[in-house]
């Protein structure tokens, strides 16, 4: 992209409003994962996956306009976009939100990441205590090697002393 086809209003305004539709997916998340509801998980993160490729592209595009006009975005980058932006107030503003919105969206995915965790373990937690019960069943006789279960394979008949 070249300085004539991107522009600072524009480009940042739309950079911001999908941060901030990215960030409602991120909160979606975080309510699924704190209601265990698991059905909706998949269908999240391919849009999540979605939008974040739109943010790439959109932080691309501003990253590409930055370095054609002499900037160097991760070397004093931010300050080189405020002194770019004193021009366009307006953009200058949408800058801020978007810094804001960013540092939000960074704070919601670290959460949700711990969530995720804590789902996994306690799914974990879960399995090995199905194995070791499955292992218990087997291991006191109740199934046999074929997997079927033995009623009565030990102790006393019925009518026996």
């Amino acid at each position: 992209m070249n300085n004539t086809v991107f522009d600072p209003v524009t480009g940042i305004a739309n950079e911001r409003d999908a941060v901030r539709v990215f960030i409602d997916v991120l909160r979606r998340e975080q309510h699924a994962l704190q209601q265990a509801d698991v059905s909706v998980l998949l269908p999240l993160a391919v849009e999540k996956a979605g939008h974040a490729k739109q943010l790439a592209e959109l932080t691309q595009a501003r990253e590409q306009w930055l370095a054609m006009s002499g900037s160097l975005q991760g070397q004093g980058g931010q300050g080189d976009m405020e002194r770019k932006l004193a021009d366009h107030p307006t953009a200058a503003m949408a800058w801020q939100e978007l810094l804001q919105l960013t540092e939000t969206a960074h704070q919601i995915n670290e959460i949700n990441g711990i969530l995720v965790n804590q789902r996994l373990r306690y799914n974990q937690q879960r399995l090995s205590a199905l194995q070791a019960a499955a292992r218990g069943l087997h291991d006191n006789g109740l199934y046999g090697s074929n997997g079927q279960p033995q009623i009565f394979s030990g102790g006393r008949r019925l009518g026996e002393i």
